[in-house]
């Protein structure tokens, strides 16, 4: 008997030192991503030459001064939401001690008030960062109550989905125990299957009016490039994004049924038809390589890991169905998607570059991608050639730079 109490303490401070490793290497590489972060935004842009034969001083002032502004405003909601979470932490580990098991609507009231706090913390930086940057700089064409609407919105959908989630992964802990964790990944990803299939038809709507494609030459030409690589094109829709942003933007969505492209309004009156036609073939080579699937693919394979961590770290301190856990989890995921960024991205880019490759293909025309990549980023303000540490850390796409060369080299086979 008393060989087994020391082989269980034993293997409990086994456990307690793990815990503490993964916290120590997930801290740790959120102060390094940070660092380069921070050494990324305050460098002063240094511009390749080749950026010059396509964009003026004037330009590349203003959007590193607009790129500057925005990046600074989400890294500081990023620190208020880190701070929040650990203060929730602390404060749920001593306020909830005497009761760690709460019913389970309890518990998502419980909830909805944290993230009601949270959202309120960042309200100020949220308007400076959505509004008056977006106006200071002509990109926006919301009045403050018409953006107030979009936030609230946009925070209402989040909240129900957030907090149902967490309810849902409080009652695995404390009904499954040690298994939960595997249960929650492919709980992961049903729901995200299922969101995929029903945001375009439940959600997109409440944000944007659509109507469909109504020039036929252009659409016709959608069906020939649709030919070409075998596929079925549902919809193509425009949304009336002009009521809000000057900005031009284009993207795909949905599965099975539900699957279209979007256009923004803006993108057919401030671009010609040949790079609104590129703009869908790229987003046509989307599909063709089953990008959708293989993102939902990949973030289900990083939920494992994340939810196998957390897991771990609950595994010694005995949480399983104690509500402090919840917050403790929140703490983790934040961290720990932070950290894994600069793989999602990588990731990321690599299925912006084939849709790139594929989509110069289908219309056999570099140079009007060339031209569409460079209007788009005059009329979005983007950042041209960002910093490596910053491209790397938070880039979802090429840099237009990146994905001009490509065009070029494209071009010269």
């Amino acid at each position: 008997m008393n060989w087994t109490i020391i082989i269980n303490m034993r293997k409990g401070r086994q456990a307690i030192m793990m815990a503490t490793k993964i916290w120590v290497v997930l801290i740790l590489l959120v102060v390094i991503l940070l660092v380069f972060l921070a050494i990324g935004t305050f460098s002063r842009p240094v511009y390749q030459e080749e950026v010059h034969k396509y964009f003026d001083r004037p330009f590349l002032n203003k959007a590193a001064d607009y790129q500057y502004q925005g990046l600074i405003v989400s890294v500081g909601q990023k620190l208020i939401t880190w701070a929040l979470l650990a203060g929730g932490t602390i404060w749920a580990w001593k306020y909830f001690a005497s009761f760690p098991r709460l019913p389970l609507l309890v518990a998502a009231g419980y909830l909805v008030v944290f993230f009601l706090v949270i959202y309120l913390a960042s309200l100020p930086l949220d308007f400076y960062r959505g509004f008056i940057l977006e106006h200071r700089f002509g990109l926006s064409n919301l009045s403050w109550s018409g953006w107030l609407m979009e936030f609230l919105k946009s925070r209402g959908i989040s909240l129900v989905f957030t907090v149902f989630a967490l309810a849902g992964l409080y009652y695995l802990m404390g009904r499954f125990m040690e298994h939960w964790w595997w249960i929650a990944t492919l709980g992961f990803a049903c729901l995200v299957l299922v969101g995929s299939y029903l945001f375009p038809i439940l959600i997109d709507p409440l944000f944007y009016r659509f109507q469909p494609l109504e020039d036929p030459e252009m659409y016709r030409s959608v069906i020939s490039m649709a030919d070409q690589t075998g596929l079925e094109v549902e919809e193509v829709l425009v949304a009336d994004a002009s009521r809000k942003t000057q900005k031009v933007n284009a993207y795909f969505t949905g599965l099975g049924k539900t699957k279209r492209i979007v256009l923004y309004d803006t993108l057919l009156t401030r671009l010609s038809k040949k790079e609104a036609l590129a703009v869908i073939a790229h987003e046509m080579a989307h599909w063709r390589f089953n990008h959708i699937l293989k993102g939902i693919a990949f973030s289900t394979a990083g939920a494992l890991v994340a939810f196998y961590l957390l897991n771990m770290i609950l595994r010694e301190t005995v949480l399983w169905g104690d509500f402090r856990a919840i917050f403790l989890a929140l703490l983790f995921f934040s961290l720990f998607s932070f950290v894994t960024l600069p793989l999602q991205n990588t990731v990321s880019r690599h299925f912006e570059v084939q849709a790139d490759r594929e989509a110069i293909r289908l219309t056999g025309q570099p140079e009007t991608h060339i031209q569409l990549k460079s209007n788009m980023a005059r009329v979005n303000l983007a950042d041209v050639q960002p910093h490596p540490f910053v491209r790397t850390i938070l880039y979802t796409h090429p840099t237009v730079m990146e994905r001009i060369q490509l065009a070029q080299e494209e071009a010269e086979k």
